[in-house]
């Protein structure tokens, strides 16, 4: 997920929280790292930040 706000070419479109949250929130189908309760939480949690 850090690779998502930080690598070269930018994965955020939209400047302050909502982009990167958007941002992040498209890269959470390609994590294998949390468990699909951590994915569920998070997935909340950047939804309230970009609606």
């Amino acid at each position: 997920m850090v690779s998502t706000v930080t690598t070269e070419e930018p994965a955020v479109r939209e400047q302050g929280p909502a982009g990167a949250a958007l941002a992040l929130h498209a890269s959470l189908p390609e994590q294998i790292v949390l468990t699909a309760s951590e994915q569920h939480l998070l997935t909340e949690w950047l939804r309230r930040l970009y609606a």
